[in-house]
């Protein structure tokens, strides 16, 4: 009696059909494993990502952020209150930065950290809001020497006040001996990432 020799068992998977080829399979596989990657690829990503948000409100760039805002919106609500409605906060940075003798426009850029462009545009307003003035310099026909006014002069002393009392604000919050180290940590940050602005 003639026996018809068994045909191989293959094994395949549901979505295949019966004739599929090893190039099919090959082709199946490295979609399996890509799709694999794909998912690996994104609980990795969210696990950084968590891992981001579990720190994120320790970070000290943001802890800065926060008490810069703060302090923004304390200062801006107080020279409101005494009249500089005229004023806007984020030219503070070139009101601080001009000396009693006058400033040179090139070294204000410098000490405010902006641009000569955009240093230009701020002194425009500033000086046509009379908070400050300038004149020619004596030596140098190219450079501009920028004054505060009386009323810029009133500015700065009426926000140092206001600094104080602010200071004094979180002062009370942390206490002097933590206020006190806080200030020498930031001084010392300072000196190095930014020595030009540290006044010895």
């Amino acid at each position: 009696m003639h026996t018809r020799p068994k045909q191989p068992v293959v094994f395949r998977h549901p979505a295949l059909p019966l004739t599929s080829k090893p190039t099919i399979w090959v082709t199946y596989y490295l979609r399996m494993q890509s799709l694999n990657n794909c998912y690996m690829t994104t609980s990795t990503l969210d696990q950084q990502l968590q891992e981001i948000v579990a720190v994120r409100p320790r970070l000290l760039i943001r802890l800065l952020s926060i008490v810069k805002k703060d302090f923004d919106a304390r200062l801006t609500e107080k020279l409101q209150q005494a009249g500089y409605k005229d004023f806007k906060i984020g030219d503070m940075v070139l009101i601080v930065n001009i000396s009693p003798e006058g400033t040179i426009n090139n070294e204000l850029a410098k000490k405010a950290r902006i641009t000569k462009q955009a240093m230009s545009k701020v002194v425009k307003n500033l000086e046509a809001t009379g908070y400050i003035y300038t004149r020619k310099h004596e030596t140098d026909n190219r450079a501009t020497v920028i004054f505060l006014s009386d009323k810029g002069k009133q500015l700065v002393i009426d926000t140092s006040a206001v600094v104080h009392e602010v200071q004094g604000y979180y002062t009370s919050i942390i206490g002097e001996e933590d206020a006190a180290v806080l200030r020498d940590i930031l001084f010392r940050l300072v000196e190095v990432i930014f020595p030009t602005s540290v006044e010895k």
